[in-house]
């Protein structure tokens, strides 16, 4: 019965020394202006900012907020409205150094599931960015 309890606290203790060791990923989102933008528009780059943001949350990264930390990898969306389709295109920065730019694009459905869709497919290609 000793001998469990001791592996259950060695496993224990393994796990919590690998979870503080793993890199966590540090992002800073930065829409481009939007200028003269029409109130759907604007309503969509709201909620595209903040799914974004919830997203790269919910996989474990920090969001903050400001240009000045070096380590931060610098997310540059933009968001273009068609009649029937949605289009995400972000560039990652880190150091004024070009990490990768992504594209997406999602048609169909309602406006919800098509932002869903393209939020959460540049969340799986920005956790690519090295």
């Amino acid at each position: 019965m000793s001998a469990r309890l001791a592996l259950f606290a060695l496993l224990l203790v393994g796990s919590f020394g690998s979870a503080a060791s793993a890199p966590r990923r540090v992002y800073v989102v930065s829409w481009a202006a939007a200028g003269e933008a029409s109130p759907e528009r604007s309503a969509l780059i709201a909620q595209a900012d903040r799914q974004l943001r919830e997203e790269l949350r919910r996989r474990g990264a920090s969001v903050v907020e400001g240009l000045g930390l070096r380590a931060a990898i610098v997310l540059k969306p933009s968001l273009e409205v068609f009649p029937r389709a949605l289009k995400l295109s972000v560039v990652g920065v880190r150091d004024q150094k070009l990490l990768g730019t992504i594209s997406t694009r999602a048609a169909g459905s309602n406006r919800d599931a098509q932002l869903r869709a393209i939020v959460n497919r540049a969340c799986v290609e920005a956790d690519l960015f090295e």
